[in-house]
């Protein structure tokens, strides 16, 4: 009867202290897990967003810089006339000398007239320029400049370097706000791209920055072709073309999609998951740890709550019965 009644008292014990043990863990875990993934994805955003306003900045800097081109009336003297004004390629190399960043300058006037910078040789007729699908759609649109991540052939000059070009296209208006010409300026890359790349490599878990291009090509962050990982991928080609940014969520971590300023280009960007993973699988194994002990803990406390209990009543027992047997 007491070995029934202890053994009853022992798992009733033992079950609401296993059963509070596992929820209480469950729901610790649960509930950090929860809060680490919305925090990372904030810390994600927030430092990404930030990046890309900065390459925002330096994207309109540049717009600024050409300007001073398309709004120089010399320039705009020079498209009208259907000579050859000597004054321009200077000016051109003068933009180029004074900033670091451009790599070299090409106008076209729709007289026929063509200027390039002194480090431009081997240059496509305006002619040719406008059947190439790129520089077609804009001069048919209703944009006055746009941002394009250009391959090789098709860029104004002939070009063997197999990595993808930034370039600026802007039209050259006149007083009467029509078009006079086309003006097209090469940017670095990687200086754009580079505001994209943490200091920290832990944060992207050393994963490359990529770039979807116009024309569903993706590069990395120098230009080249590159496949990237199977996460990017699928965001990739579930993303639409038009959102400024997407966000998705994998395995693997946090995919940002930022569109490029003025551009139908794209950074891709993968946020690694894995340090969070790491800390999550520490505490998992924290908490594991502690139940067990808590449980032996439990287990040792009822066995002496059990004696204390029992001991006394199995005395009493004893005693009754020799007094009932007197």
């Amino acid at each position: 009867m007491f070995r029934a009644l202890d053994k009853k008292m022992k798992v009733i014990l033992l079950s609401v202290i296993l059963l509070y043990v596992v929820l209480s863990s469950v729901l610790v875990f649960r509930t950090i897990q929860n809060r680490s993934a919305e925090m990372q994805r904030q810390l994600s955003l927030q430092y990404t967003g930030q990046q890309h306003k900065n390459a925002q900045l330096f994207m309109k800097w540049m717009e600024e810089v050409a300007s001073l081109v398309t709004n120089n009336t010399v320039v705009h003297a020079s498209l009208s006339s259907s000579e050859y004004d000597n004054t321009i390629p200077p000016i051109l190399d003068g933009m180029i000398s004074s900033n670091l960043y451009i790599s070299d300058m090409v106008i076209y006037g729709n007289s026929g007239s063509v200027y390039a910078s002194s480090n431009v040789s081997a240059i496509r007729p305006f002619s040719e320029i406008k059947e190439v699908a790129e520089y077609a759609k804009f001069l048919s649109s209703e944009l006055t400049s746009e941002w394009i991540i250009q391959a090789p052939g098709s860029l104004v000059y002939t070009n063997t370097d197999p990595r993808r070009r930034l370039l600026y296209v802007a039209k050259i208006m006149d007083k009467k706000e029509k078009s006079a010409g086309l003006l097209l300026m090469t940017v670095d890359l990687k200086k754009m791209t580079g505001f994209y790349h943490a200091d920290d490599p832990e944060l992207y878990g050393r994963h490359p920055t990529y770039i979807l291009t116009h024309d569903h090509s993706i590069v990395n962050a120098s230009g080249l072709q590159q496949e990237p990982d199977d996460p990017i991928w699928a965001t990739l080609l579930d993303s639409q073309p038009g959102q400024e940014m997407t966000v998705n969520r994998t395995d693997k971590g946090i995919v940002l999609l930022y569109r490029l300023y003025h551009s139908d280009d794209r950074m891709a960007i993968l946020i690694s998951g894995e340090p969070i993973k790491s800390e999550l699988r520490l505490l998992r194994n924290t908490l594991i740890g502690v139940g067990l002990f808590i449980l032996l803990l439990f287990f040792v406390l009822i066995q002496r709550l059990s004696r204390s209990i029992l001991e006394p009543l199995k005395e009493l027992y004893k005693k009754m019965r020799r007094h009932h047997e007197i």
